[in-house]
């Protein structure tokens, strides 16, 4: 039929190329995998022969499912989940077999020791491993030799973890801390690059059409934080149990990454402002009733004198946290005196620009009242049904 439409080779060969991109990319291993599947590997392989060449245990499946269960990035969380998977074991055998020899086996039993097995979970702590108390006790009501069954799974269990935690404590991490130290690096240079690039655009007087560009690179920006904040949790976890250098290295680093996110606000806010004043989305967003009106919206605003020059200032000042604060593992003992030279110069052409605006400016009162009225105008351009930013929020 004319009307009926039917995939052409190309369509089919362009779908099936998109399908291979995609699963390529979901198979692209992340930061710490590759070392994570060698112990994993290593802990396993070597519980198997423990169990089954050394001690010579009957069935020693259950030894490297236990490793492999363990297995983590970093040495802490491997001790943590062998903790909680073994506590789970014990209780939930200890359950199981209670139960069983109480009540015997059957539907009830097995409704019971998962109620309790769960609320234990739950009460214990086990985190992940919250299941593990019902799914054993269940296992053990099932077997037709509950003590037997629970003494194996016990004894298999905790060879398991006992090498998974080992080779965990005695293989080397991936770097976290330099992970950490790099993606916080350039988070902030990125920033500085933000901010000198704002900067350069209102020196050149090509602010009004690049304005749109900064909001939306301010946001990305903004977006990459929960990298940088994962990458300095894993960190964290990668230094417990390690030197004293290590664990001031990624205190460091958390410090670093809030105030980034506190910076990052204020640069969000620095590049909504400049896009605000050039009134691309109408008329400021208190005034509804013409603001979508042509003829009645306001020729952009100018941005404040000196702007410019202040936000290069402040991009010189990142910049130099970046590669001399953050960067840098073993920075210079003066590494202080250049950031306080450019935070001077800053905070001086700051009160310059400031005060050219208004005088009223050089007061902290008044440009803390402006900030809270801006803060709520914006307020009330986000809850705007019609004209603000997400309208169908509110159908």
């Amino acid at each position: 039929m004319s009307g009926s439409s039917h995939p052409t080779p190309g369509s089919t060969r362009a779908r099936g190329v998109g399908v291979l991109r995609r699963l390529g990319g979901r198979a692209v291993a992340g930061f710490g995998d590759g070392n994570t599947i060698l112990k994993t590997v290593i802990a396993a392989t070597l519980s198997w022969w423990i169990a089954a060449d050394l001690i010579s245990l009957p069935d020693p499946v259950l030894a490297p499912v236990g490793a492999i269960l363990v297995a983590q990035a970093t040495p802490y969380a491997t001790a943590r989940k062998s903790f909680q998977r073994a506590a789970g074991i014990v209780v939930g055998v200890l359950l199981g077999a209670a139960t069983a020899a109480v009540v015997g086996a059957g539907l009830p039993t097995v409704f019971l020791v998962t109620v309790i097995g769960m609320f234990a979970g739950r009460l214990l702590r086990l985190g992940s491993q919250m299941h593990q108390i019902a799914m054993t006790a269940v296992l053990v009501v099932g077997s037709s030799e509950q003590l037997g069954y629970g003494t194996a799974r016990i004894e298999e269990n905790m060879l398991g973890v006992l090498v998974g935690t080992a080779v965990a404590l005695f293989v080397p991490s991936a770097g976290f801390t330099r992970r950490a130290r790099e993606e916080t690096t350039r988070l902030t240079r990125d920033m500085a690059a933000l901010l000198g690039a704002m900067g350069e655009g209102l020196a050149d007087g090509t602010w009004t059409g690049e304005a749109g560009g900064w909001v939306r690179r301010a946001r990305g920006l903004s977006s990459r934080l929960d990298l940088v904040r994962s990458a300095v949790r894993q960190a964290h976890e990668a230094a417990r149990w390690r030197t004293r250098a290590g664990e001031e290295a990624v205190a460091q680093l958390a410090e670093a990454s809030a105030a980034l996110e506190h910076v990052s606000h204020q640069l969000r806010g620095i590049a909504r402002g400049l896009y605000n004043l050039t009134f691309r989305e109408g008329r400021p967003p208190a005034l509804h009733w013409d603001q979508r009106d042509p003829l009645l919206r306001p020729e952009p605003a100018p941005a404040p004198a000196g702007l410019d020059v202040l936000l290069g200032d402040l991009a010189r000042l990142v910049a130099e946290i970046a590669d001399h604060h953050i960067a840098a593992e073993s920075p210079a003992p003066d590494r202080g005196g250049a950031l306080r030279v450019l935070l001077g110069e800053a905070e001086a052409r700051f009160m310059a620009t400031a005060l050219a605006q208004s005088p009223a400016y050089g007061q902290w009162r008044v440009l803390c009242t402006a900030g809270i009225l801006e803060d709520t105008r914006k307020v009330l351009h986000e809850l705007d049904p019609e004209h603000g930013p997400h309208p169908s929020a509110f159908r």
